[in-house]
């Protein structure tokens, strides 16, 4: 299954875990599995619209979404997911 790198601010709704193996084809199917075993991390992850929220970067194996097909790029089972939200501050 396909591992999810959970950033250090949402590990407390992961049960401290820092990653989390998920079955899925997509980053879109991974995250929607994902949320579904862990719902209080969807306000962390995506906007009311659904969608990715604009600050959080998402790599597959290094490789930014954005750059590849967004949420339906496609994974395999040893595939490596990190998510990133941007940092702010000066």
């Amino acid at each position: 299954m396909p591992k999810i790198f959970v950033p250090t601010i949402m590990r407390k709704h992961t049960e401290n875990r820092a990653t989390v193996e998920v079955p899925g084809s997509t980053v879109s199917e991974v995250f929607e599995n994902f949320l579904t075993s862990y719902p209080t991390v969807r306000d962390l992850l995506r906007g009311t619209d659904g969608r990715l929220r604009p600050h959080i970067n998402v790599f597959v194996n290094g490789d930014d979404i954005r750059g590849l097909e967004g949420e339906k790029t496609g994974l395999t089972d040893r595939d490596e997911v990190h998510v990133i939200p941007a940092m702010a501050g000066g």
